[in-house]
């Protein structure tokens, strides 16, 4: 397989939820398994369902790690964003 098409179907492939939050998951999937949680979500409303997870980790950490996550899963097509009350809000593409 080429470069073009593994680039094609890594784009295209279908989001995975993780069944329950890990501490030892990549970023990807514990923001992933926050949002659908929730269901539709700021990125400081997963922030917050991160830092339940994870209370060692800052605040911060979790809204920046929320807010990359979620730009790369909206440029390949795997969450909506609509505007809420001013905000963006955030859910899975089902």
């Amino acid at each position: 397989m080429n470069s073009t098409n593994r680039s094609f179907i890594e784009a295209h492939k279908s989001l995975q939820v993780p069944n329950c939050f890990a501490k030892v998951s990549c970023t990807q999937d514990k923001v992933i398994f926050a949002l659908s949680q929730l269901k539709q979500a700021t990125v400081a409303d997963i922030a917050e369902k991160l830092s339940e997870f994870e209370p060692s980790v800052n605040a911060y950490t979790h809204q920046k790690n929320a807010a990359e996550v979620l730009d790369y899963l909206f440029a390949r097509g795997m969450v909506k964003i609509t505007r809420l009350n001013g905000e963006l809000s955030y859910n899975l593409v089902e």
